[in-house]
């Protein structure tokens, strides 16, 4: 039986450092994810404006609200609004690149938001990333506050009629990223902190496990982490540190009407703002480890060059590796669904010649070197494409997101994220908190770490209980590569390839072995390329018409023979409906009775539910008469929902619905995750 809650996990505390320390949560020591401490955090200091108001020279207070107003971040302002116009044109995709001939701009983010003065950033988490440190430019990593966009506007009123007010989180985030070390000017001038030297790599993170130990109320836990004591005191946080600020949206969203192969399509936009004390300001930069095909396209024998040395060979085996800054791009686009299985997100492809990479692999062993990780050259390419901003963010993400914050108890369950992190986020926690306690030590941390795509065989034991390593929903391989081949499921688990794709062959998920379980895939298929970031799904299970063509009349529903189960799925028979979907689908239970295990009561979007949000109804009334009660896939932090599929809150108003446990639908099915559908018009509300 599966541990319900916010699950408190007995983990193994000799790697955690916390012998006889009792139990901690997975997140302990390493990030602050609670909507109700991240509240009372940005209420006590830490809104972005508070936090920029120094840097930028105010003397007045300032809020949220019309931040991207201010001059210094004016260039963030415009090159954004600029990027979100140009998309379409400068896309791979020819689905989206069709866009630019059209003038309707509902799939698109409407870059009026970011004008609006009711539209605002909340603090939804602050993550500890001292497994930075091996950078070279922060001698104890980085500490980051990440920001979700929200907005609040009064809709143009119909005549007769009171104007009535919509507000929604957006899908977009700010990190504003911070050197966990404070400056030695502001610690000087801190009255907790008596002389600069004292303020040590140890000491930070020694701040930052005792944070971890802390079992608070929220409001008391906020004040004691912005306190003397806390490692997010004004000494130990504050403008000097700023860094930069880096950018993840959604761009734009095509239905499952308009790309019916993929069950809909999202663009998301990548950017990185560097701040510039100097001249108390952001300004665009290049993304690390991020590419740009079209410079080395250019001169492919200078990029293979650099990157096939013994040293670069070593940094990328052991995760650490820093491509050279003039071979980097400043922008960057990741599509959804499919994660690295979609060619648009592995930017290095087809760059370096895979026997170029053979040679300098096996040189590197006979010259006496060993490989820990990339063991071949489909682990080589893996790893570079991870490594990068578009292969990190769409593997086993959320959608393009890896944090997007949970929602606070006032935002209305059938719009609101349980779950704050993805898969990989949450699995990584071991790794990042193993380095804190080695800096608490005063030992000099060992930055290596495994594929995103799959834990550290090391950290298998801490993660013992959760569904993380090889548990339901994880990545695994089926083959015979050496840098894969321990990338297996768990007991009563296979390896089933919902997007099998020639990029990374013999790539699946872990589901039920028997097809049985809710929330399994019901329909199976692969991505083919024509060229790069030109993609299409070909189901092959239940089979669709040759060479992918979508035939309606082949259409085949997937055979459920479990009695009272369902497939939520894609369909093509009828696309008038706009019936939406993932490719891969779902099993559902057709009712809450007699639930089993993994299951839980949810509401799932039904016919007439997209066409309710494209006539611009409000999403409370969608959300209501557009959706229906079945047995959903629980989930928690420990027990993640599958690639591309979000862990919503669960519905205390359903009676079967499970205590402390979230539903697994697909994101665009909650309208905080779909750029379509939200306002177009409305009045300017001074008062806001």
């Amino acid at each position: 039986m599966r541990t319900i809650g916010q699950i408190v996990l007995v983990v193994a505390l000799s790697c955690l450092g916390l012998r006889g320390a009792g139990s901690v949560t997975l997140d302990s020591g390493v990030a602050v994810t609670d909507p109700a401490t991240l509240q009372a955090l940005e209420r006590g200091g830490l809104s972005i404006s508070r936090l920029l108001g120094p840097a930028l020279g105010l003397t007045r207070d300032v809020d949220n609200h019309g931040l991207f107003s201010v001059p210094a971040l004016a260039k963030v302002r415009d090159t954004v609004k600029q990027e979100i116009s140009d998309e379409p044109r400068t896309s791979p995709d020819p689905y989206v690149a069709a866009m630019a001939k059209s003038s309707d701009t509902s799939q698109k983010f409407n870059p009026r938001y970011i004008d609006d003065d009711g539209s605002t950033l909340d603090l939804t988490g602050v993550v500890n990333r001292m497994d930075r440190g091996y950078l070279g430019h922060t001698e104890c990593g980085e500490i980051r506050l990440i920001y979700r966009f929200h907005y609040s506007v009064a809709e143009k009123p119909a005549k007769g009629k009171v104007a009535q007010r919509i507000s929604s989180r957006l899908p977009l985030t700010m990190s504003l990223v911070f050197n966990a070390k404070p400056r030695r000017a502001q610690a000087r001038a801190s009255k907790d902190l008596p002389s600069a030297t004292d303020v040590s790599c140890a000491e930070i993170a020694q701040r930052w496990l005792a944070a971890g130990q802390k079992d608070l109320p929220p409001e008391q836990l906020a004040a004691w982490l912005r306190s003397d004591e806390g490692p997010l005191s004004g000494a130990m946080l504050n403008s000097s540190q700023i860094m930069r600020l880096e950018l993840n949206m959604q761009v734009l969203r095509l239905s499952a009407s308009t790309r019916r192969d993929f069950g809909g399509h999202a663009e998301y936009l990548l950017k990185i703002f560097k701040w510039d004390p100097a001249i108390s300001s952001f300004y665009e930069a290049r993304m690390e480890n991020q590419i740009d095909r079209a410079t080395v396209l250019a001169d492919v024998k200078s990029f293979a060059k650099w990157l096939l040395t013994d040293r670069n060979i070593y940094d990328l085996d052991h995760g650490r590796l820093v491509i050279d800054e003039k071979f980097l791009a400043k922008s960057a686009v990741s599509v959804a669904p499919g994660g690295l299985s979609r060619s648009q997100n592995n930017i290095a492809y087809g760059l370096v010649d895979d026997t170029d990479i053979d040679k300098a692999l096996k040189d590197y062993v006979a010259r006496g070197n060993t490989l820990v990780t990339i063991k071949s050259v489909a682990g080589f390419n893996l790893r570079l494409n991870e490594m990068s901003c578009t292969g990190c963010h769409q593997t086993h993400g959320i959608a393009g997101f890896h944090y997007t914050g949970a929602d606070p108890a006032s935002e209305p369950r059938r719009n609101a994220v349980f779950v704050p992190g993805s898969a990989v986020f949450f699995a990584d926690l071991p790794r990042r908190r193993a380095i804190v306690e080695q800096f608490a030590a005063g030992g000099h941390p060992d930055f290596t770490r495994g594929f995103a795509a799959r834990p550290d065989r090391k950290y298998a034991e801490a993660l013992k209980g959760t569904d993380l390593y090889n548990g339901w929903g994880s990545i695994c391989y089926r083959g015979d590569d050496a840098s894969f081949k321990d990338w297996t499921c768990g007991a009563g688990l296979r390896c089933a390839g919902v997007h099998e794709s020639a990029i990374h062959p013999g790539f699946g998920t872990c589901v039920s072995e028997k097809g049985t379980a809710v929330g399994d895939p019901v329909e199976f298929g692969e991505i083919k390329m024509s060229t790069w970031g030109n993609d299409q799904y070909c189901r092959l299970s239940p089979a669709t018409a040759k060479a992918c063509a979508i035939d309606p009349a082949r259409d085949k529903k997937p055979l459920v023979k479990l009695a009272g189960y369902g497939a939520a799925r894609q369909r093509y028979d009828n696309p008038e409906q706009k019936t939406g979907g993932f490719p891969g689908g779902m099993l559902r239970k057709a009712s809450c009775d007699k639930l089993p295990d993994e299951a839980t009561c949810g509401r799932l979007a039904k016919t007439g539910f997209n066409d309710c949000i494209a006539s611009g109804r409000d999403h409370k009334f969608c959300t209501g008469e557009f959706t229906k009660t079945a047995g959903l896939r629980a989930c928690d932090k420990a027990h993640a929902c599958r690639e591309d599929y979000i862990c919503t809150a669960g519905y205390d108003d359903l009676p079967q619905a499970k205590p402390g446990e979230g539903t697994c639908i697909p994101p665009y099915f909650i309208f905080q995750f779909r750029v379509d559908g939200h306002p177009r018009s409305w009045v300017q509300d001074v008062s806001e």
